[in-house]
């Protein structure tokens, strides 16, 4: 049953809060929407639900769409001037003729595990235009780690004079607590940058010391970089402000199962002929207990014997058509799903019947690909910082360490066909006087 609820602020209506649009969205690029798609055959369908057949989970469209646009860490990208220390804490594990190839553009391949997790994060940021980066210490292994934290975990507050960076994240995850699992809201507060915060908060308590075995506001909280200045040590990458962008690919990707599920149906209980007898009765027929209903197992073996019901009055068979058309209905369906991306921009076939895409199709889809670079780009230059200046203050804090000083810049990030310009540019340099130059 639909439930319609206020937007924030007044402005609309949506089905869902924003958390629960969030974590709808996890849901459907996880694969792990089943209860929803039934949620939306039970509202098509009514009662027919239940007969239909099993739930049909073949289509995910927002995955499909995400799934296109997500292709930014195909390829590892090129970090120009990544030094190999912070590449070894980070854990690489990228060819040796991958590396000697990006040495020539004067840079390193991605660190493995951050590629992993950044392609992670771009895909839920396409899909649920936002998701976070965890920069975390081990003090078993004694260096960083980057943990995806998915949007519908994730709640942010920005200044009104910088839109850009969030002053205020909550984390919600699970810790025991008193010998009981609890839901907390792991908060990083810079709204004043002299008076830090990392606070664990159960509802309105805090429960930092009683979680963490101490607390960190002021000095004791020690995500900062060199010059002292605090950082959040979760990375956001998107925008938490617009939750309900792209809901029209997700209401469509819960109407696609439906549908589907639906079309089985109509292959498996109406898309044959349909045998009809008249003044006739079937010999060895069964009833089922339950049902009521009579019936006899056939197949090509079986010979059906029939009988008149009145030997003086012949009964009659007859055949009626298939009463579903699964090529007109399957075909009306896809072009609904073609209809939801082409609406978002994607480029689409509406006349393809399967294949390679079309060179325009595919320079579209390129163009588009290309339009998340930006986006990735200033996530992983900012992970790269506080990466850096993480295991530089913790080292200069744990006990037996030798304390670092990698270098915390942001550094440049090259994707897919820039780095196949950068090492052109250097395999093939432009002499003086060409007219290409």
């Amino acid at each position: 049953m639909q439930v319609i609820v206020r937007a924030s602020g007044g402005k609309g209506l949506v089905k869902r809060s924003p958390r629960e649009e969030l974590a709808l969205r996890v849901r459907i690029l996880r694969g792990r929407h089943l209860a929803d798609v039934y949620g939306r055959v039970v509202d098509e369908l009514g009662d027919r639900a239940d007969t239909i057949g099993p739930i049909d989970m073949s289509r995910n469209t927002l995955r499909s769409y995400v799934s296109r646009l997500a292709r930014a860490y195909l390829v590892p990208p090129l970090v120009e001037d990544l030094g190999e220390a912070l590449a070894g804490l980070i854990g690489d594990m990228t060819a040796k003729t991958t590396q000697a190839r990006y040495a020539k553009a004067k840079g390193r391949p991605m660190p493995t595990r951050m590629s992993m997790v950044s392609a992670e994060v771009q895909r839920f940021r396409i899909g649920a235009n936002f998701c976070g980066t965890l920069i975390g210490w081990s003090e078993g292994t004694q260096r960083p780690y980057l943990e995806v934290i998915t949007p519908d975990d994730l709640e942010c507050d920005y200044r009104s004079d910088d839109p850009i960076m969030p002053t205020v994240i909550r984390h919600f995850r699970r810790r025991v607590l008193a010998g009981k699992e609890v839901e907390v809201a792991e908060t990083y507060d810079l709204t004043d940058p002299e008076q830090p915060s990392y606070r664990v908060m159960d509802g309105e308590k805090e429960r930092t010391e009683e979680a963490l075995g101490q607390t960190y506001e002021g000095d004791q909280y020690w995500w900062r970089y060199a010059n002292g200045k605090p950082f959040h040590r979760i990375v956001i990458s998107g925008n938490p402000r617009e939750p309900y962008c792209g809901v029209e690919l997700v209401e469509g990707t819960l109407k696609m199962g439906a549908l589907y599920t639906h079309w089985g149906a109509g292959i498996r209980d109406a898309g044959h002929p349909q045998r009809n007898a008249i003044g006739l009765h079937l010999t060895g027929l069964d009833t089922d207990a339950e049902t009521g209903q009579a019936g006899a197992a056939f197949g090509p073996e079986t010979v059906a014997q029939w009988h008149h019901d009145d030997p003086e009055r012949p009964g009659s068979l007859h055949q009626w058509g298939p009463g579903f058309d699964p090529e007109v209905t399957g075909r009306a369906i896809r072009t609904y799903e073609l209809g939801l991306l082409a609406a978002l921009g994607l480029p689409v076939d509406y006349e393809a019947t399967g294949g390679e895409p079309t060179a325009t199709e595919a320079a579209a889809l390129a163009e588009l690909v290309a339009s998340t670079y930006a986006d990735c780009r200033g996530h992983d230059a900012l992970v790269l910082r506080r990466v850096a200046a993480t295991h530089n203050r913790a080292s200069a804090l744990t006990e037996g360490m030798e304390p670092t000083a990698i270098p915390e810049a942001a550094l440049p990030v090259l994707y897919r066909e820039e780095i196949d310009q950068a090492l052109t540019d250097v395999e093939n340099p432009k002499k003086p006087g060409d007219p290409n130059a």
